[in-house]
């Protein structure tokens, strides 16, 4: 029996698991990721933590699983993708993990879109934010000395990979699902972008090369082999990030399919067949696993959690079956009221100072049409989304869109963005969507898949298809006319 082990090293958490030969998960195991909060913004991570706890999970995955370890045919690794950690020669950390959530470089955001806005979005495919430009222009800013002997700039799980493999610098090394975020890549060519780096002043030997997501990049060396609890030896794939990684266990790796991932954020991805730059910045261009496959795609920063502070703070005694239930007898629209889902500030396009708000509240509406609203104003800005898509590949695609995490269990909710987006919304049958990613990811690099569109057709069925109601349609165009006037008003967009 040949096994994979595929591990995510999120922002929250770590989880391994190890899969037999069907890509059934037989294995788990976890690990805390410990964000570090100081003054002035920063928010960082330990990369001695990151690695021991990537490998005590992996450790627990194998020994729970019971397979022989000689059995385990590869290893692939996903993790957060806007952050960057600066290694030395000998791949010794000199930094820390400086997170996707640390705004120390906002100056260094505000340069560069002062600079070279337009450049960016064209070539990387996203909007100058808190990613990894700005934050290697505030190292060398900032603290030149750190920045003087960082030999190369790479991802958390590029770092326990590569020290897992006994990597040297040189061969430090960027899967091309993170270019979008890189700030200095020309995103359709797999390049780094003379232009940019030269703008910038960016030493262009402090960026790791390219590489496919099913690059072996090593082999488990025998000295790291017993705290990952495998063999030495077993190969080590490039991986990708997380969310790329979801995307693929979702199977959204055909053009066509689109994917919600109703989790913390809210986010909408459609596969496409071009690198598509939305020069207004509303959504992004990033790349999937598969050469040939873009996605287009944005989200709404705790849109999911949306939903938990609503029933906290107005309906703490009662359950979300409960609240589901009573909205169905609620009509499309929740009676004219509207709910912009942006409380903490719009998370892409980054406009901090927003708000969330309702608008066209009466004594007439009840807990449950304000509860119905939330999940509209999801949808609504999903409509946003998609005709931006839309708009740039002149209206020449149908799609279908697949839903996961926890949101998707709601069927209500799912019938709603059926309504408002137009189009069959679909729930499947795996849950595992970033972990079975990388186990993909560990059986192609090492030659057990071939073809692997192919393979996620098999792995990955929809179980149930929310069809659009016409009516409810046509009804959801005026409000989603009403909702980006709103933002228009407020000027974010």
């Amino acid at each position: 029996m040949k096994a994979f082990v595929g591990a995510d090293i999120g922002t929250t958490g770590i989880r391994a698991s190890l899969y037999d030969q069907h890509f059934t998960a037989i294995g788990s195991g976890s690990g805390e990721s410990i964000l570090n909060r100081e003054a002035g913004g920063a928010i960082t991570q330990d990369p001695e933590q990151l690695y021991l706890e990537t490998a005590g999970a992996v450790r627990e995955a194998v020994a729970e699983s019971g397979v022989d370890p000689g059995d385990i045919a590869g290893l692939s690794f996903d993790g957060q993708m806007a952050g960057i950690l600066g290694i030395d020669e000998h791949w010794n950390a000199v930094t820390p993990y400086d997170s996707w959530l640390d705004t120390r470089c906002a100056a260094q955001v505000e340069a560069v879109r002062e600079r070279a806005q337009d450049a960016v979005i064209r070539k990387t495919g996203i909007i100058p934010s808190y990613n990894h430009g700005p934050k290697i222009l505030w190292w060398r800013d900032n603290h030149p000395e750190v920045f003087a002997r960082v030999a190369s700039f790479v991802q958390p799980a590029a770092y326990v990979a590569g020290r897992l493999c006994g990597l040297q610098a040189q061969d430090a090394f960027l899967d091309w699902t993170y270019l979008h975020f890189s700030g200095f890549s020309d995103t359709a060519a797999l390049t780094w972008d003379r232009e940019l780096l030269s703008l910038f002043d960016v030493p262009g030997g402090k960026l790791p090369k390219i590489v496919s997501p099913y690059t072996l990049i090593g082999e488990v060396r025998p000295e790291q082999a017993e705290a990952f609890g495998v063999p030495a030896g077993v190969p080590v794939a490039a991986g990708c990030g997380d969310t790329a990684s979801c995307f693929l266990g979702v199977g959204a790796v055909e053009v066509g399919i689109a994917v919600d991932i109703a989790g913390t954020a809210s986010v909408l991805a459609l596969s496409i067949d071009r690198f598509s730059p939305d020069p207004t910045g509303l959504v992004y261009a990033s790349r999937s696993v598969e050469e040939q496959i873009w996605y287009s795609m944005s989200y709404i920063n705790g849109g999911g959690m949306n939903l938990e502070w609503f029933k906290q703070e107005f309906a703490p005694q009662r359950n979300f079956v409960d609240l589901n239930r009573e909205i169905e007898a609620i009509g499309p629209g929740s009676g004219g009221l509207i709910f912009v889902p942006h409380l903490e500030g719009r998370g892409y396009p980054s406009v901090p100072n927003m708000r969330g708000h309702w608008k066209g509240f009466t004594r007439a509406h009840t807990l449950a049409h304000f509860y119905r609203s939330v999940l509209e104003g999801v949808a609504y800005e999903y409509a946003l989304y998609k005709n931006s898509i839309l708009s740039r590949l002149k209206g020449d695609l149908s799609f279908t869109i697949r839903g996961a995490a926890g949101g998707a269990r709601s069927p209500v909710w799912n019938q709603i963005k059926a309504d408002v987006l137009g189009c069959d919304y679909c729930t499947i049958n795996r849950e595992d969507i970033a972990l079975l990613g990388q186990a993909l990811v560990a059986a192609k690099a090492t030659g057990h898949i071939r073809d692997l569109p192919e393979a996620a057709r098999e792995l990955v069925h929809v179980d149930r298809v929310y069809h659009p109601n016409q009516e409810n349609k046509r009804l959801y165009a005026e409000m989603i006319a009403e909702y980006g006037a709103m933002l228009d008003s407020a000027g974010t967009r």
